[in-house]
């Protein structure tokens, strides 16, 4: 019981850990995307980054200070 009680703990840990992670990437990339020009964002969207992760450059600075 004790063991199965740790192991979910453990998992959840685990899986907070990593949403985290990846928010944190997601804000990165965006911040990136705001201070590079449109065809470099276009290039890098191009080269086939995952759906989670490609650049949007229609965001403004003040929608990304919500973060």
């Amino acid at each position: 019981m004790a063991g199965t009680a740790l192991d979910e703990t453990s998992r959840l840990f685990t899986l907070l850990r990593v949403r985290k992670i990846q928010r944190t990437a997601q804000h990165t990339l965006d911040e990136i995307a705001t201070r590079f020009p449109a065809h470099l964002i276009d290039d890098v969207n191009a080269r086939g980054l995952p759906p989670d992760r490609t650049l949007c450059r229609n965001q403004s600075k003040a929608t990304l200070l919500r973060y």
